[in-house]
């Protein structure tokens, strides 16, 4: 087990949950989403979890980019990997204000209620939807999202309000869950992260 995703999870827990009231929206998916999407390379080159530029610079925990339709405040960053230069990203004051747009990304994106999104029956078909959606280029998107709610049981946020107390149940959750897998994700979710055009 990671205790840098373990604590990840305790500190964004309940915006999670927030992020995605009144909508058919799994949090465990979207806390698997948060992790894989905000992780990246410090200041000091150090692979983390909440770690990538776009969170760093702009609490942008998904990677979404200021296009023509954004009116709010956004940042030039430095993009090579994605074929150019520099991208321009949209700045959030907080982790749950990122969440919440994420949450109004895919609401607004046809292609996610196209491909079932909103209506699977469990996490795990909307781990599938969404990458039938295309949300992620790696054929592994919903592999990674399925095998990190297994390895820190996010499937418990899913029965959570957002005022509850995580400590306990996580704690208890985390207890059951070998580290080895922890391990085994650490490097697939390297594997995914890239920058992409959402």
């Amino acid at each position: 087990m990671s205790k840098e995703v373990e604590e990840f999870i305790k500190r964004n827990a309940a915006d999670v949950i927030r992020s995605v009231q009144k909508t058919s929206l799994f949090p465990s998916v979207k806390m698997a989403q948060m992790i894989i999407e905000s992780s990246g390379k410090d200041e000091y080159g150090k692979f983390g979890i909440g770690k990538g530029l776009a969170v760093r610079k702009a609490n942008n925990y998904f990677g979404i980019k200021a296009d023509r339709r954004w009116t709010g405040k956004k940042i030039a960053l430095s993009t090579p990997r994605d074929g150019k230069p520099v991208s321009y990203f949209r700045v959030y004051p907080s982790a749950l204000d990122s969440l919440k747009d994420h949450t109004n990304f895919l609401l607004v994106n046809s292609r996610y209620k196209t491909h079932g999104v909103f209506v699977s029956k469990t996490p795990e078909m909307q781990a599938e939807a969404l990458q039938r959606a295309g949300y992620s280029e790696s054929p592994n998107y919903s592999k990674a999202l399925l095998g990190l709610m297994r390895a820190y049981g996010l499937k418990e946020l899913d029965n959570k309000k957002p005022n509850d107390d995580f400590t306990l149940w996580y704690m208890l959750g985390s207890a059951v869950v070998l580290a080895a897998t922890a391990y085994a994700l650490r490097n697939q979710i390297k594997e995914i992260i890239k920058p992409k055009s959402l």
